[in-house]
């Protein structure tokens, strides 16, 4: 018995490969009526279908839809309510939409499904090539003489596949082809073509930048026009208040920002007003190159300072002020701080400017001469205090006695007593006042202004029996440099601002602002 179910195995495992599949028969089969079709991204394909009731029981609520790739496409699907009887069929179709599929050949799914009951068929859709793309230059519409004109060539795919073909571009400057380029390529989709293009310093005149391309049998073609100009530009150098200034103005006077400018080897820049600012401390002749748009201009300022000599007149500094050359120099301002107080003068047309002792006191002066056409000068001189005379004494010798007649005596009435009227009591206001001021002098700071031409001074001085602690002076005026004996002055906002943390009883400080 072993031996004959063993031979019966094997005589099964030899024949059942042989044997023909068998699987149950779905009673609901789905047939496309066509499955070939071919489109183009935007496209919209109907698919026909038929379904066939192969059972024996009526189908009803039948469910059928298109599956395939994810992205690409837009299927659609529906239920056909309508009853299907035994050995029956029934017609009806799907679309589907291409969206932005990738060119190529594409298997989907034609699907019916009832409750259990399930049938499906392919479909092939081919996907079209669509020439699609764009082109573009991109430049500014006038470019100044001189500098560098940067431009862009682009072109954009739009198309499903890869494009392929040739691009190119030429440049026609006053009717002439000055660039000529013509090239091979490809395109894929989402991807583009670029191409910078630098012009170094191009001349002056029109240009047209053209653009083309033939890709796939489709040709395209692009132009731009732009103008490289020159302005006509003007400018001026000079020296003011420590700075050598440098001005640049188009044809309508005002300024113009972005002009080189070297000063002396340092190359600088106009800003938004066309001024260049370079600080100078040293007199000599200072070379300047501007590049106006091409054109290349040269100037030279000289700087130079002042000379001062002075000596002690006994209550007096005569000062003398000339320039390099020995000239003298009239409206500069003569600034002399002493123990006491500060003096301030003008030279006159000689050059010369006293200082009054009594005011600044005597011992060791600072004596400093500021004008906006020159680099100042500073200079320390001490002086004494002359001796005063003193009053003649006359010695008397003894003389012989002589005899004089005596003249008759003579009675003067004397005179009435003044009638002061309200002198007393205009004492005593005056007294009250001088008791306030001494009051102030005694215990709040003394502060004194002056203004001479371009120059504001302010001094600053503490009481006599009191320090000052975190002193604070403030004044609106349009300022271009402050300077200052003792604490920190500084410029901002439209306005001064001087502080000191403090000043001991009689300390005395100043304050120079030049005024713009």
């Amino acid at each position: 018995m072993k031996l004959r179910g063993i031979m019966i195995i094997l005589l099964l495992t030899a024949v059942l490969p042989f044997l023909p599949p068998t699987s149950a028969q779905s009673p609901l089969v789905i047939v496309p009526l066509n499955n070939d079709f071919s489109g183009v991204p935007g496209d919209t394909i109907i698919i026909p279908f038929r379904l066939e009731n192969l059972g024996n029981q009526t189908l009803e609520n039948v469910s059928v839809y298109i599956t395939g790739p994810a992205e690409g496409f837009l299927y659609q699907s529906k239920v056909i309510r309508e009853p299907i009887e035994p050995n029956q069929t029934y017609q009806d179709t799907l679309s589907v939409k291409i969206l932005n599929a990738d060119t190529g050949r594409y298997t989907l799914k034609l699907v019916a499904r009832m409750g259990n009951t399930y049938s499906e068929a392919p479909i092939d859709i081919k996907v079209r090539l669509v020439v699609d793309y764009s082109l573009y230059v991109i430049s500014e519409e006038k470019y100044i003489y001189g500098h560098e004109v940067s431009l862009k060539l682009k072109a954009v795919t739009g198309a499903n596949g890869v494009l392929t073909g040739r691009i190119g571009y030429y440049m026609n400057h006053n009717g002439h082809i000055v660039k000529n380029v013509s090239l091979v390529t490809y395109i894929k989709p989402g991807d583009s073509w670029e191409q910078d293009m630098f012009l170094q310093k191009p001349e002056i005149g029109e240009y047209t930048l053209t653009l083309w391309a033939n890709f796939s049998g489709v040709f395209k073609e692009v132009s731009k026009t732009f103008i490289v100009y020159q302005r006509n530009l003007t400018y001026r150098a000079f020296y003011r208040d420590g700075s050598i200034n440098v001005e640049v103005y188009g044809e309508d006077g005002r300024g113009v920002e972005g002009i080189p400018v070297s000063i002396n080897g340092t190359v600088l820049t106009t800003d938004e007003s066309g001024r260049v600012i370079y600080a100078v401390s040293t007199p000599g002749t200072y070379q300047i190159t501007l590049n106006l748009d091409g054109r290349i201009a040269h100037t030279t300022v000289n700087v130079d300072s002042l000379q001062m000599t002075l000596f002690q007149n006994k209550t007096r500094i005569v000062v003398t002020v000339t320039n390099t050359k020995g000239d003298p120099l009239a409206n500069v301002t003569v600034v002399a701080v002493g123990p006491k107080g500060t003096d301030y003068r003008i030279t006159d047309t000689s050059g010369t400017a006293v200082v009054n002792l009594e005011i600044t006191g005597y011992g060791t002066v600072m004596i400093r001469a500021t004008s906006s056409r020159y680099l100042g000068t500073s200079a320390n001189l001490k002086v004494a205090e002359p001796e005063k005379p003193s009053a003649p004494t006359t010695m008397s010798s003894p003389s012989p006695t002589t005899t004089t007649p005596q003249p008759p005596t003579t009675t003067i009435p004397s005179k009435p007593a003044k009638n002061y009227g309200p002198l007393a009591a205009i004492l005593l206001i005056a007294g009250v006042v001088l008791a306030g001021s001494s009051h102030m002098a005694f215990f709040r700071p003394t502060i004194l202004e002056e203004t001479l031409d371009r120059y504001y001074f302010v001094k600053v001085k503490a009481p006599r029996l009191k320090s000052v602690d975190n002193f604070r002076f403030e004044k609106g005026v349009n300022a271009i440099e402050v300077r200052a004996t003792k604490g920190r002055a500084e410029i901002g906002d439209g306005k001064v601002v001087w502080e000191i943390e403090h000043l001991e009883p009689e300390e005395e400080a100043y304050l120079q602002v030049i005024l713009g």
